[in-house]
Order: C-alpha cells, then sequence, then structure tokens
C-alpha cells in the first residue's frame, strides 16, 4: 500500500475525498435549495430568475438518472473530483511541485467547500468547476481567446463570476505587459469570447426586463448603519466552516510573501481574491452575508495554502506533527456527525430548537413512507393536476416523495415565487384546481391557512384533504398539511415573470 500511495498519490486522495462524499449525499436529507433547483432541469431556458443557467445542467444530468436527490447529487460529486484535479494541475504549474498534492487533500477535507461543491446541488459545483479550469488555463497561460471561452463559462454558472472577471481585469491592468495584451487585439478576442459564450445570461435577462440583476442587487441593498461586529465575527464563521487549522492557513498563505518564479502567479491569485474579500467583509457589517458567497475565494487560495503546507513540510515544521493527524481525521468525522445529525436529530439535545432549522428537513423515504400510510391521501396527491407549495422550495419535497408516480405540474403562489414565476402556462393557471401544502412548525406557523398565508384564503372551496406529521429521530418534524381548492377563475397573479400582474401580498406566517 506504501508503494501504490507513492506512485499515485494525486489519484489516491482524490478517490478518498470522493468516497467521503459519496458517503454525504447518500445520508444528507434533501434541502431547500436542492429541492429548488431540481426544477431548473425539468425547465431549460437559457437563464433563470435567480441564477445563469450552468446548473440547470447538473439537474438535469441528475434527474435523468432516475435515482431521486442520490442522482441529482451524482454530476456535483463527480464534477468536484474534476475540479479539485484541474485546481491541483494549476497548482503545480503555477507553483511547483509538491504544491499539487497538498491542494486536493484539502480539497477533500475543507468541510465548506466540500459540501457546497462537491455533495448538494447548488450553483456552486459549476462554478468551481470552471473557475478551476481558469486557474488551471491562467497557469499555463493558454491563449487569451480561449481563456475568453472559459470565462464565458464561468459567468454562466453564478454571479459570483463578475466581480471575479472585475478583479481579473484589474490584475491584468496592474502589470505593463498583461497591460498591452488586454488593450490590444488578445484582449479583445478574449472579450468577444466571453460575450459569445456567456450570451445567454444577457439575452434572458434583457428579455425579462434584467429581473436577475434587480433581484441579486436588491440583496444587497439596505438603510441599516454598519456593525463593526459584522466582518470579524463573520470571518470567524468562516474559518469555522472551513475547519480552524484549514482556514488559518489560508489567511497565513495570503499573508506570506516569497520572491521567486512563482511570484507572478501568487500575485495574481491574491488580485483574485483580496478586493473580493474586502468587499464581502464590508458587506457583512450592513447585511447578511451568506456563508456560501465566499467559497470562490476560498476554493483560489487553496493552491497559495497547498504551497505554503508543502514548504512547511519539506523543512519538517514542527506544528505539522499536529496539524496534519488534527486534519486529516477531525474534518470527515465532524462532517459525517453533523450529516448523522441533520437526518436523526443526533444532537437535538444540545441544540436550541429555534436555531437548529435542520429539524425541518426529511428524507425522501421517510416523507414517502408517511404519505403512503394514508391510502386516500397518496392517490389524491398521484392523480392531482397541479400541486402548490407554499413556499418556494416545498414543491421539490414532494416531487422527489412523488417520483415517477406522480403527473401534477407544481408550482408556489407565494409571491416570494422565483423561478415558479416564468414556468408556468400562459393562462397562469386559469381554471386549474388542485392541492395546495405546506411545511409548519407548530410552534411557528398557525395551522388555520389563512392566518398563516393570506393568499390562501383567494383560492376557492379551499378544503382539509389531510396532514402527516414527520419526525426525526424520535422528536417531532414539521407537519404537512394538504388542501383542495377549487378551478381558480382568473391567472394567478405574479410580481414579475411574463405577463406579471399586481400583487401586493407579501409573505407571511
Amino acid at each position: 500500500m506504501p508503494s501504490i500511495l507513492r506512485r499515485y498519490p494525486l489519484p489516491l486522495i482524490l478517490l478518498a475525498g470522493l468516497l467521503l462524499r459519496l458517503l454525504l449525499l447518500l445520508l444528507l436529507p434533501p434541502g431547500y435549495d436542492e429541492a429548488y433547483y431540481l426544477f431548473y432541469g425539468a425547465h431549460p431556458a437559457l437563464s433563470f430568475f435567480d441564477h445563469p443557467a450552468a446548473v440547470s445542467l447538473w439537474a438535469w444530468l441528475g434527474s435523468h438518472l432516475q435515482l431521486g436527490i442520490v442522482g441529482l447529487r451524482l454530476p456535483v460529486a463527480l464534477s468536484y473530483s474534476i475540479a479539485s484535479t484541474f485546481l491541483a494541475l494549476a497548482a503545480r504549474r503555477g507553483l511547483g511541485r509538491g504544491s499539487d498534492l497538498w491542494t486536493a487533500a484539502l480539497t477533500s477535507l475543507c468541510p465548506l467547500l466540500l459540501l457546497v461543491g462537491g455533495v448538494l446541488l447548488l450553483p456552486d459545483a459549476p462554478l468551481l468547476l470552471m473557475l478551476s479550469l481558469v486557474l488551471w488555463a491562467l497557469a499555463i497561460e493558454l491563449p487569451w481567446g480561449r481563456l475568453g471561452l472559459l470565462l464565458g463559462g464561468l459567468t454562466l454558472c453564478k454571479y459570483h463570476a463578475l466581480p471575479l472577471l472585475l478583479c481579473l481585469a484589474l490584475w491584468g491592468l496592474s502589470r505593463p505587459a498583461t497591460r498591452r495584451r488586454l488593450l490590444g487585439p488578445e484582449g479583445l478576442r478574449a472579450l468577444l469570447a466571453w460575450l459569445l459564450v456567456s450570451a445567454p445570461l444577457w439575452i434572458w435577462n434583457g428579455q425579462h426586463g434584467w429581473v436577475s440583476f434587480l433581484f441579486q442587487g436588491g440583496r444587497t441593498v439596505r438603510d441599516t448603519g454598519f456593525n463593526l461586529a459584522g466582518p470579524p465575527l463573520f470571518l470567524a464563521s468562516q474559518l469555522m466552516a472551513l475547519f480552524p487549522t484549514i482556514g488559518v492557513v489560508m489567511l497565513l498563505a495570503l499573508a506570506a510573501h516569497r520572491r521567486d518564479q512563482h511570484s507572478d502567479y501568487r500575485r495574481l491569485l491574491r488580485w483574485l481574491t483580496v478586493p473580493q474579500l474586502v468587499l464581502f467583509l464590508l458587506l457583512a457589517g450592513r447585511m447578511q452575508v451568506l456563508v456560501s458567497w465566499l467559497v470562490p475565494i476560498w476554493w483560489i487560495l487553496l493552491p497559495l495554502a497547498g504551497e505554503w503546507l508543502a514548504q512547511a513540510w519539506k523543512r519538517r515544521a514542527r506544528f505539522m506533527r499536529w496539524w496534519l493527524p488534527l486534519t486529516v481525521t477531525l474534518p470527515p468525522l465532524l462532517a459525517l456527525f453533523a450529516t448523522a445529525h441533520v437526518r436523526s436529530g443526533l444532537a437535538s439535545a444540545l441544540l436550541p430548537e429555534a436555531q437548529d432549522t435542520s429539524r425541518e428537513l426529511s428524507s425522501t423515504s421517510e416523507l414517502r413512507a408517511a404519505l403512503k400510510a394514508q391510502p386516500k391521501l397518496w392517490r389524491a396527491l398521484q392523480q392531482a393536476d397541479l400541486l402548490v407549495g407554499e413556499r418556494y422550495y416545498e414543491p421539490g419535497f414532494i416531487a422527489l416523495a412523488l417520483g415517477r408516480e406522480g403527473k401534477a405540474q407544481f408550482t408556489t403562489f407565494n409571491s416570494d415565487a422565483r423561478g415558479f414565476a416564468f414556468w408556468q402556462p400562459e393562462n397562469g393557471f386559469a381554471g386549474r384546481s388542485g392541492i395546495v401544502f405546506g411545511f409548519n412548525m407548530p410552534e411557528r406557523d398557525r395551522a388555520d391557512p389563512a392566518q398563516r398565508r393570506g393568499w390562501l384564503s383567494r383560492l376557492n372551496g379551499l378544503e382539509p384533504l389531510g396532514a402527516v406529521q414527520l419526525k426525526r429521530g424520535e422528536r417531532p418534524g414539521p407537519v404537512v398539511r394538504f388542501y383542495r381548492f377549487g378551478p381558480l377563475k382568473a391567472p394567478w397573479p405574479r410580481r414579475y415573470g411574463p405577463g406579471a400582474l399586481s400583487l401586493d401580498d407579501a409573505p407571511h406566517r
């Protein structure tokens, strides 16, 4: 075995990471975003309300495997392995031998990165793949025209690509040699290639009033003041999500400076990360910054951290005696423990219920079994023409539970409809009847649907159909309530999307 490790270290590191991710994706119940993104694969488009189109390809591939949530996640796990490979190759070419192995190991061990980019169906999966290809292309000095094609693909993954492109342009302008290329024919070829590949994003948004940019931009606009505690607290939470021994190494590698043949590539990586890191830390003082928003930044820093660790290993740094066993063993164990808690409530006694949002999640098999335990309700769901979730992420849970046994179209009538405002017939469901449902926590949501969601009272002939109580371990989970409703007399009003009508109804509980 040691001889195999010496001969094929990189493939074995990547294989170990893949096996860990496969175990996690088998155990984790579907998440809120995953339940929503699965409909991206069912509604092909040039772009979508809240994200560009790349994640729809992952969802489409996963749904055709017909393995439920596991099938949806398999393309994610495989693309992460490819992304890790190209990131390691970029580290070897740009920063020297040894950096690649440590970089690959970090991609396999860092909880935040492997979960967001390698387990869950999220836009970060294609983003990290394309980002790795871009970093590899920069390391091997790929012709700029071809680099522009990769940058166009990166833009189709997530809007976080846009600040990255700005940082790349600033790096190009900061050096005389690259500035001449950027402002010359090579830069023009790169720009045209980028526009060609990213055109679907601009075409779709141009046809829909630039609604995606209005939505994403509106999330960063707040009238509150600046909270000085926000940036340091957010950075601390990021280090915890990365795992402290990994996060601290990333920051040390970012701050370290050496002059050698690899200095230019290090400078490039810092140009791609430091401005973005400062931006999001400042935003953390004004608004809630989601933990996944910094994933591209940490991904770009992995080669720097890999090189830093390779140098520490080469000089036999004393801290490696405790750092290495701690970092190799604890992150996988903690990831498995957290997964077991999300699935079965293993640590429920240690967490306040109000802060444990994972108790609202249930595995597809448990939800399906609970629904089938009520034959009348199960038949009604199988025969329904239209199934309507109270929130935009709820239809996906029922769609996964039904599998191929349902024939209904899914939507939500919530004012926060997101993509569902675009995935509806031209008549806006006028004349259609169906079943509306909601995943409700008894201590949070009112039992009366009219009090829980004002728009529910607008449905004709609303009558209870049934309810199921889900459990996580021995503790109660959400109650899923179902109601029939009669034919809609007119198209359901939407705040945005094709044929949008006025709707002054904000979701409330």
